[in-house]
């Protein structure tokens, strides 16, 4: 074949060219393959199922939530994760996201929220309008403006955010969407209130307001004429002028040289013009400028009480007057004056001291005298001693140490020679000689002062009708003076301390009447009670107190308290012949109407009464029902059993002197209980040395209070 195609090429011609066909072997020899073969319908197949199952995975595992908004005008975005917006929810996988809504006059929302694996969820989402704006012109301007009682020029922030001077307007900004009270004030208009509905949505709104004025005209004239017109300290023109008046109505001023000022409130209905009757102007005063040696020296004027001097006074022109001056320990002095209108006189006047004697006595002797703050020597002869003193108060004190001062004011009278006396008490009598008989508490109860002398014998003989066991003789003397209270403590007391607390009833009978004895209280809670009233009147607490349990007892501090059982039987029992066994007297029973007792009225209710008594009460009757004891204590005898200071114990006279102040055992699981009460009706119990103790409040114990003097 090559060497065909050489012949060919060296016989080539100018003419065209020949091509013969030449004759084709196929290579028989297979070709070896290098590379892999890709086929694309496998991959197309493949990606579609993986997508597939990506999509089924989805599906599957997505739950589906509802996203409601409102504006649904809103632009809704959801971040965190895949999503797929259905025609009214979206699929979402469980998981955090984040959703964001955004709208015109609306604040931007941004929200988390956790699609869980419940199948189906509703995100309810509500967007906050902007704040609005209100543009505000008022006629007249620069009214005062508050918003919702507040004035907006106080509030903060940039709440005025604008103010043209231009058409006196004023822009609060922002205002929340909602209605807003408006109230505009104007110095002489009338206020007007108004509500607005602010819309929001960063929108500015306008509103104008009018004020109504708040004032008519009055037409002034004077004779004499030309005088200025005023209020206040503004001048409205000179007679005869034409001047706003308020309705509610104002002081008007009329002035003019030579002559009085003129004032008086004028009223005038708003949009009303009325001429006010011509006022005749008065000449004015002349001046009288008075002054003393010494001064304080009191000033008549024709006898009217004018002052004290120094002072300006105002007299009227062309007559006479005559002005006079008095001061105590001085002469009387007059003036006569007589001046023209305005005319300014200065008087200084000296006083002449007017003197008389004090003739000072004073017991015991070598007691020194002071007058007037100033020492005047020791008084030791029974005479005493005499000073000339002006005619006037002088404050006179005796003093000597170990003793009281004593103080007095004297006045001396000219011609006359007075005797002064003084009669110094020891301090401690002196203290005794201020101690009230009587004293009242916060909530109106009474106490009064006692101090016991020499001894008195608590107990009961062993051959007394009815004595028990505990009723031990014994001599007992009290040295400190105290105060017992002359009636036991109310229900309308108490409930002073211990508002919720209720004395209760017994089968239908009320124990809870103001004027009742207050019962069903334990021994603490009438501690704590004494402890209350203390502190109202800022006294020192005798019972500590620790978590609202009584925890011990200072008997010296100064507060309330409840008597001690010797205080209680000796306020009871003692007099000069003796104690007492009942509180009526001799004999039993006792007589109607001596005290409250377990009587025939309340048969139903106890078990045992004295069946020829009637006292006229069923259970407790009001505190002071009955009369008084000799030391003008009442109930002591009966109406409640009354609580004690003391420990319940039985102690017994340990030699032959006196127990002076006791106050009962020092621990104890019971505590005393004293005197009858309308429950009890034998021989035993009615008796004033019975003695009873409890640890439990019950409906016949009461208690009454007690204070030692400071």
């Amino acid at each position: 074949m090559k060497g065909h195609m050489k012949n060919n090429a060296v016989n080539k011609t100018d003419e065209e060219e020949r091509i013969t066909p030449t004759n084709f072997t196929p290579i028989t020899e297979e070709v070896k393959q290098t590379g892999i073969r890709i086929n694309p319908l496998k991959i197309i197949v493949g990606l579609a199922l993986f997508v597939s199952l990506i999509i089924l995975w989805f599906l599957l595992s997505a739950k589906s939530v509802v996203v409601t908004i409102e504006p649904n005008s809103a632009q809704v975005n959801i971040d965190g994760g895949i999503t797929f917006e259905l025609a009214d929810h979206y699929l979402i996988r469980p998981g955090e996201y984040s959703v964001t809504a955004r709208t015109e006059g609306y604040i931007d929302l941004e929200q988390s929220f956790v699609v869980g694996e419940d199948g189906h969820q509703l995100l309810a989402l509500q967007m906050v309008k902007k704040p609005g704006h209100l543009e505000i012109t008022t006629n007249p301007p620069n009214a005062e403006i508050l918003v919702d009682g507040e004035l907006i020029d106080d509030l903060a922030g940039d709440l005025i955010n604008n103010k043209s001077a231009e058409t006196n307007s004023k822009t609060i900004s922002p205002l929340s969407p909602g209605e807003h009270q408006l109230e505009i004030n104007a110095p002489r208009y009338f206020s007007q209130t108004t509500t607005v509905e602010i819309e929001g949505l960063d929108h500015t709104q306008s509103l104008h307001l009018v004020l109504k004025p708040a004032w008519g005209y009055g037409q002034i004239s004077t004779s004499p004429a030309g005088a200025d017109v005023l209020i206040g300290d503004t001048l409205l023109g000179k007679t005869p002028v034409t001047i706003e008046i308020l309705s509610q109505g104002e002081e008007v001023s009329i002035r003019l040289p030579g002559y009085k000022l003129w004032t008086k409130k004028l009223t005038v209905d708003t949009g009303e013009t009325v001429e006010i009757p011509e006022i005749v102007l008065v000449p004015a005063d002349g001046v009288v400028e008075l002054s003393s040696r010494p001064s304080g020296a009191t000033v008549t004027v024709d006898g009217n009480y004018r002052g004290t001097t120094p002072i300006t006074l105002d007299v009227s022109a062309h007559e006479q007057h005559e002005i006079s001056l008095f001061l105590n320990g001085h002469i009387t002095r007059k003036k006569t004056v007589s001046l023209t209108p305005g005319e300014i006189e200065v008087l200084d006047v000296s006083l002449v001291a007017n003197k008389g004697d004090i003739q000072v006595v004073a017991s015991p002797a070598d007691a020194s005298i002071w007058i007037d703050g100033i020492l005047r020597g020791n008084i030791s002869s029974a005479t005493g001693k005499t000073f000339s003193l002006p005619s006037r108060p002088h404050r006179i004190e005796i003093k000597k140490p170990g003793y009281d001062t004593q103080t007095r004011i004297v006045t001396p009278q000219s011609k006359l020679n007075q005797v002064v006396r003084f009669n110094l008490l020891t301090e401690q009598q002196a203290r005794w000689a201020s101690t009230p008989n009587q004293i009242t508490t916060v909530d109106s109860q009474t106490l009064k002062l006692f101090k016991p002398k020499g001894t008195f014998t608590m107990g009961a003989s062993r051959r007394e009708s009815g004595r028990r066991a505990n009723e031990v003789l014994r001599e007992v003397q009290l040295t400190r003076p105290f105060y017992l209270a002359t009636k036991e403590v109310t229900n309308s007391q108490f409930k002073q301390f211990q508002r919720q607390h209720s004395s209760r009833h017994v089968n239908g009978n009320t124990l809870d009447r103001p004027t009742q004895p207050v019962v069903n209280v334990s021994w603490s809670q009438a501690a704590l009670y004494c402890n209350w009233l203390s502190r109202k009147e800022k006294l020192k607490p005798v019972y500590t107190e620790k978590q609202g349990k009584i925890t011990g007892t200072d008997i010296n501090a100064n507060g309330y308290r409840l008597p001690t059982e010797a205080e209680w039987a000796w306020a009871a029992r003692a007099t000069d012949s003796g104690a007492k066994k009942h509180g009526w007297g001799s004999g039993f029973p006792p007589r109607d109407k001596n005290g409250n007792f377990a009587d025939v009225s309340a048969a139903k209710i106890v078990g045992r009464v004295i069946v020829s008594y009637n006292d006229g009460h069923i259970v407790s009757a009001p505190v002071g029902s009955f009369p008084p004891n000799e030391k003008g204590l009442y109930d002591l005898e009966g109406n409640v059993a009354e609580w004690v200071n003391d420990y319940y114990g039985i102690e017994f006279s340990l030699g032959t002197k006196a127990d002076k102040n006791p106050t009962g055992p020092t621990k104890g699981e019971f505590h005393m209980i004293r005197g009858a009460s309308w429950r009890h009706a034998n021989i035993t119990e009615l008796r004033l040395s019975f003695r009873d103790y409890s640890k439990d409040p019950r409906d016949d114990i009461g208690f009454r209070i007690a204070r030692y003097v400071n």
